[in-house]
């Protein structure tokens, strides 16, 4: 299992370790029947992940900029965390006002000549201050019916206390951590 780090400002190229449970979706994703090396939704059932389930989300990826990255789904526990329903809320609306032209844009990078996984740390930065780190696995999937991209993907991290979240009624933010690291599907990793 390779993994390369993309490099981003400011940010160290060192891969931190991923989690056990990181691997075991990726493994978990592999094992979705396919014809390429990216399954289609058409091809994806829910059972097969119900480890993941809680922890899952599916977002869809469009080019313009007010629906770039587009929650069609979010497990329990990423709604609880969070503290809102995302199912049908754009991702860019939830990074700093500086990041959002950018934002989404190197999940595209999955579908490239060199398909492959993603993994990142983010913070999210809760309306009273407090911050909370998350990891996110994500792995590509297409939906062929309607031309769509999706990523589908785990989060892990959040606590289990949501008082946070609670007060948040929707106001916090996603902020990078560090460097996101690319994760071979079999096609090899992205330059």
């Amino acid at each position: 299992m390779s993994i390369r780090s993309a490099i981003m400002e400011g940010a160290a190229p060192a891969c931190p370790v991923r989690s056990a449970k990181s691997i075991a979706f990726q493994e978990a994703w592999a094992e979705i029947p396919k014809s390429a090396l990216i399954p289609d939704k058409a091809d994806f059932r829910p059972e097969r992940l119900k480890t993941f389930l809680n922890d899952i989300y599916l977002v869809e990826l469009h080019e313009e900029a007010e629906r770039r990255v587009l929650f069609r789904l979010a497990g329990q526990s990423v709604r609880d965390g969070l503290g809102i329903e995302m199912r049908g809320l754009n991702y860019v609306d939830f990074v700093p006002p500086e990041h959002r032209e950018a934002s989404g844009i190197s999940m595209r990078k999955m579908f490239g000549p060199v398909p492959c996984g993603r993994w990142v740390r983010k913070e999210i930065v809760h309306s009273d201050g407090f911050r909370e780190r998350i990891e996110l696995t994500q792995m590509p999937m297409t939906d062929m019916a309607s031309g769509c991209w999706l990523v589908i993907g785990i989060v892990e991290g959040f606590g289990e206390n949501h008082a946070h979240a609670a007060a948040d009624n929707g106001q916090f933010r996603f902020e990078s951590l560090d460097a996101e690291h690319f994760i071979d599907i079999g096609a090899g990793l992205p330059e």
